[in-house]
Protein backbone atom coordinates (compact mmCIF):
# COMPACT_ATOMS: atom_id res chain seq x y z
CA UNK A 1 0.00 0.00 0.00
CA UNK A 2 1.59 3.61 -0.60
CA UNK A 3 -1.32 5.99 0.22
CA UNK A 4 1.75 8.85 -0.74
CA UNK A 5 0.42 8.19 -3.89
CA UNK A 6 -1.81 10.97 -3.73
CA UNK A 7 0.21 13.52 -1.83
CA UNK A 8 0.52 15.49 -5.64
CA UNK A 9 -3.07 15.74 -6.04
CA UNK A 10 -3.92 16.96 -2.32
CA UNK A 11 -1.10 18.96 -1.75
CA UNK A 12 -1.62 19.73 2.38
CA UNK A 13 -2.67 22.28 4.40
CA UNK A 14 -1.34 24.51 6.47
CA UNK A 15 2.72 23.87 8.00
CA UNK A 16 2.97 23.47 11.45
CA UNK A 17 5.56 25.65 11.94
CA UNK A 18 5.35 27.99 8.66
CA UNK A 19 3.17 31.42 8.46
CA UNK A 20 -0.19 29.45 8.83
CA UNK A 21 -1.65 31.90 6.18
CA UNK A 22 -4.69 29.93 4.66
CA UNK A 23 -3.99 27.92 1.65
CA UNK A 24 -6.16 25.47 -0.37
CA UNK A 25 -5.69 21.96 0.63
CA UNK A 26 -8.29 20.08 -1.95
CA UNK A 27 -9.69 21.39 -4.95
CA UNK A 28 -11.63 24.96 -5.17
CA UNK A 29 -14.72 22.57 -6.55
CA UNK A 30 -14.86 20.49 -2.70
CA UNK A 31 -15.37 24.11 -1.08
CA UNK A 32 -17.47 25.89 -3.28
CA UNK A 33 -20.18 22.49 -3.54
CA UNK A 34 -20.46 22.40 0.31
CA UNK A 35 -19.59 18.05 0.48
CA UNK A 36 -17.67 16.18 -0.75
CA UNK A 37 -20.08 14.07 -2.08
CA UNK A 38 -18.75 10.36 -3.35
CA UNK A 39 -19.54 6.60 -2.84
CA UNK A 40 -16.21 6.73 -0.33
CA UNK A 41 -16.35 10.55 1.29
CA UNK A 42 -18.15 11.42 3.44
CA UNK A 43 -17.44 8.36 5.12
CA UNK A 44 -14.93 6.44 7.31
CA UNK A 45 -12.40 3.40 5.73
CA UNK A 46 -11.51 0.90 8.40
CA UNK A 47 -8.36 -1.34 8.06
CA UNK A 48 -8.66 -5.24 7.20
CA UNK A 49 -6.62 -7.09 10.28
CA UNK A 50 -3.70 -7.49 9.85
CA UNK A 51 -3.02 -4.39 6.96
CA UNK A 52 0.33 -5.00 6.44
CA UNK A 53 1.24 -0.83 6.40
CA UNK A 54 2.86 -0.07 9.69
CA UNK A 55 1.34 3.43 8.87
CA UNK A 56 -1.85 2.39 8.76
CA UNK A 57 -2.33 -0.67 11.43
CA UNK A 58 -6.23 -0.40 13.39
CA UNK A 59 -6.84 2.78 11.38
CA UNK A 60 -9.98 4.76 10.85
CA UNK A 61 -9.80 7.16 8.02
CA UNK A 62 -12.33 10.14 8.08
CA UNK A 63 -12.57 10.23 4.33
CA UNK A 64 -13.00 14.30 3.21
CA UNK A 65 -12.64 13.49 -0.91
CA UNK A 66 -13.01 10.83 -3.13
CA UNK A 67 -13.21 11.35 -6.66
CA UNK A 68 -11.43 11.03 -10.12
CA UNK A 69 -8.51 13.10 -9.01
CA UNK A 70 -8.02 10.76 -6.38
CA UNK A 71 -8.36 10.30 -2.52
CA UNK A 72 -7.64 11.95 0.84
CA UNK A 73 -8.30 11.70 4.15
CA UNK A 74 -7.12 11.86 7.76
CA UNK A 75 -6.63 9.16 9.95
CA UNK A 76 -8.72 9.80 13.32
CA UNK A 77 -7.15 7.51 15.74
CA UNK A 78 -3.77 7.80 15.15
CA UNK A 79 -1.19 8.43 18.06
CA UNK A 80 -1.15 11.34 20.06
CA UNK A 81 2.07 13.25 19.45
CA UNK A 82 1.35 16.70 20.98
CA UNK A 83 -1.84 18.51 23.26
CA UNK A 84 -3.33 20.69 21.63
CA UNK A 85 -1.56 23.72 24.28
CA UNK A 86 1.76 22.34 22.88
CA UNK A 87 0.48 22.88 19.36
CA UNK A 88 -0.50 26.31 20.49
CA UNK A 89 3.29 27.28 21.17
CA UNK A 90 4.75 25.45 18.39
CA UNK A 91 2.38 27.86 16.27
CA UNK A 92 3.48 30.89 18.51
CA UNK A 93 -0.04 31.38 18.86
CA UNK A 94 0.70 31.88 22.57
CA UNK A 95 3.88 32.03 25.04
CA UNK A 96 3.19 29.25 27.24
CA UNK A 97 0.79 26.10 27.23
CA UNK A 98 -2.46 27.50 27.88
CA UNK A 99 -4.65 25.04 30.34
CA UNK A 100 -6.71 23.33 27.31
CA UNK A 101 -7.81 19.92 26.86
CA UNK A 102 -7.58 18.40 23.30
CA UNK A 103 -4.64 16.16 21.87
CA UNK A 104 -3.22 16.22 18.63
CA UNK A 105 -2.85 12.89 16.20
CA UNK A 106 -0.84 11.30 13.10
CA UNK A 107 -3.33 11.68 10.59
CA UNK A 108 -0.98 10.07 7.96
CA UNK A 109 2.53 9.59 6.61
CA UNK A 110 1.59 12.58 3.81
CA UNK A 111 3.01 16.01 4.63
CA UNK A 112 4.11 15.29 8.57
CA UNK A 113 4.57 18.93 9.45
CA UNK A 114 1.22 20.14 8.40
CA UNK A 115 -1.62 20.13 10.43
CA UNK A 116 -5.73 20.63 10.54
CA UNK A 117 -7.87 20.95 12.91
CA UNK A 118 -11.12 19.14 13.68
CA UNK A 119 -14.31 19.57 15.22
CA UNK A 120 -18.39 19.58 15.20
CA UNK A 121 -20.75 21.66 12.56
CA UNK A 122 -22.49 22.77 15.47
CA UNK A 123 -19.20 24.95 16.47
CA UNK A 124 -18.56 27.09 13.56
CA UNK A 125 -16.46 29.95 13.89
CA UNK A 126 -17.85 33.07 12.69
CA UNK A 127 -15.56 34.99 10.08
CA UNK A 128 -13.14 32.53 9.26
CA UNK A 129 -13.14 31.73 5.56
CA UNK A 130 -12.32 27.71 4.34
CA UNK A 131 -13.96 25.41 7.13
CA UNK A 132 -14.63 22.38 4.98
CA UNK A 133 -17.47 20.61 5.98
CA UNK A 134 -16.03 16.94 5.61
CA UNK A 135 -20.23 16.01 5.71
CA UNK A 136 -23.38 16.46 7.95
CA UNK A 137 -21.55 17.84 11.77
CA UNK A 138 -17.77 17.36 11.21
CA UNK A 139 -15.96 20.54 10.03
CA UNK A 140 -12.33 20.45 8.99
CA UNK A 141 -10.20 24.04 8.91
CA UNK A 142 -6.30 24.31 8.17
CA UNK A 143 -6.48 28.42 9.21
CA UNK A 144 -4.05 29.65 11.94
CA UNK A 145 -7.00 32.39 12.57
CA UNK A 146 -8.58 29.33 14.36
CA UNK A 147 -5.74 28.59 16.63
CA UNK A 148 -5.51 32.23 17.39
CA UNK A 149 -9.47 32.07 18.75
CA UNK A 150 -8.51 28.76 20.74
CA UNK A 151 -5.55 30.57 22.21
CA UNK A 152 -8.31 32.83 23.40
CA UNK A 153 -10.43 30.75 25.24
CA UNK A 154 -12.63 29.72 22.45
CA UNK A 155 -12.11 25.55 22.49
CA UNK A 156 -15.18 23.70 20.84
CA UNK A 157 -16.02 20.84 22.24
CA UNK A 158 -14.33 17.28 21.03
CA UNK A 159 -11.41 19.46 18.90
CA UNK A 160 -8.82 17.80 17.95
CA UNK A 161 -5.78 18.02 15.47
CA UNK A 162 -4.21 15.67 12.70
CA UNK A 163 -0.85 16.00 11.52
CA UNK A 164 -0.59 14.89 8.35
CA UNK A 165 -2.68 13.35 5.92
CA UNK A 166 -3.67 9.71 3.62
CA UNK A 167 -3.90 10.47 -0.28
CA UNK A 168 -4.48 8.30 -2.97
CA UNK A 169 -3.72 8.43 -6.96
CA UNK A 170 -6.46 7.56 -8.61
CA UNK A 171 -7.93 4.51 -9.09
CA UNK A 172 -5.40 3.58 -6.26
CA UNK A 173 -7.82 3.44 -3.27
CA UNK A 174 -10.88 1.12 -5.14
CA UNK A 175 -7.82 -1.28 -5.88
CA UNK A 176 -6.81 -1.58 -2.16
CA UNK A 177 -10.96 -1.67 -1.49
CA UNK A 178 -11.32 -4.62 -3.96
CA UNK A 179 -8.28 -6.56 -2.70
CA UNK A 180 -10.12 -6.46 1.50
CA UNK A 181 -7.08 -3.61 2.64
CA UNK A 182 -10.47 -1.35 3.90
CA UNK A 183 -14.12 -1.32 4.62
CA UNK A 184 -16.33 1.50 4.02
CA UNK A 185 -18.62 2.41 6.89
CA UNK A 186 -20.87 5.44 6.61
CA UNK A 187 -19.69 8.42 8.95
CA UNK A 188 -21.42 8.63 12.05
CA UNK A 189 -20.56 11.82 13.72
CA UNK A 190 -20.29 10.29 17.28
CA UNK A 191 -17.79 7.86 16.09
CA UNK A 192 -15.74 10.76 15.17
CA UNK A 193 -16.03 12.78 18.52
CA UNK A 194 -17.71 10.72 21.13
CA UNK A 195 -15.57 6.99 20.96
CA UNK A 196 -12.05 6.98 23.06
CA UNK A 197 -9.25 6.61 20.36
CA UNK A 198 -7.99 3.53 21.56
CA UNK A 199 -11.68 2.38 21.22
CA UNK A 200 -12.28 3.90 17.60
CA UNK A 201 -11.25 1.10 15.38
CA UNK A 202 -13.38 -1.84 16.92
CA UNK A 203 -16.41 0.65 17.20
CA UNK A 204 -16.14 1.19 13.75
CA UNK A 205 -16.57 -2.33 12.72
CA UNK A 206 -19.46 -2.92 15.16
CA UNK A 207 -21.14 0.50 13.41
CA UNK A 208 -21.60 -1.90 10.11
CA UNK A 209 -23.16 -4.65 12.19
CA UNK A 210 -19.34 -7.06 11.68
CA UNK A 211 -16.06 -7.69 13.02
CA UNK A 212 -12.57 -7.73 12.13
CA UNK A 213 -12.52 -11.30 12.08
CA UNK A 214 -15.84 -11.50 10.03
CA UNK A 215 -14.76 -8.85 7.53
CA UNK A 216 -11.34 -10.82 7.36
CA UNK A 217 -12.74 -14.20 6.49
CA UNK A 218 -15.22 -12.52 4.15
CA UNK A 219 -13.06 -11.18 1.69
CA UNK A 220 -10.33 -13.92 2.16
CA UNK A 221 -7.82 -12.56 4.69
CA UNK A 222 -8.24 -14.16 7.50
Amino acid sequence: MSPAGGAEAWRGSVPLQDNWEPVTPLPRSVYTSGVAMSALAPGFLVAAPPLGDPNFDRSVVLMAAHGEEGAFGWVINGREVMTLSELLVRADVATKPPALSGSVRVGGPVSPEQVWLVYREQHRFDDIEDQFEIGPGVLACASRRVLEVIAEGVVPASLFGVIGYAGWAPGQLENEIRGGAWLPVDLKVGLVFDVPREELWQRAYESAGTTPMAFSSRVGLA
